[in-house]
């Protein structure tokens, strides 16, 4: 993703308000909080290239991506 096009980048939740993400300093990353990403749930589907891949938050509060 170009830097230019980072600021433009929405997180959508199914039933929340879209999230604007954030470009760090660098500009080379999106800085995107969980709480907003999972917004109040424990599990968010995330869609790369037609394929989804489910982030879950565990009992231990980490992160775990699978497909």
């Amino acid at each position: 993703m170009r830097p230019e096009s980072i600021s433009k980048t929405i997180v959508r939740n199914a039933d929340a308000a879209p999230v604007p993400a954030q470009a760090t300093p660098s500009g080379r990353q999106v800085r995107i909080e969980t709480g907003a990403l999972f917004a109040g749930r424990r599990e968010a589907i995330i869609v790369h290239r037609g394929e989804e891949y489910r982030l879950r938050i565990t009992r231990q509060d980490k992160l775990i991506l699978t497909k």
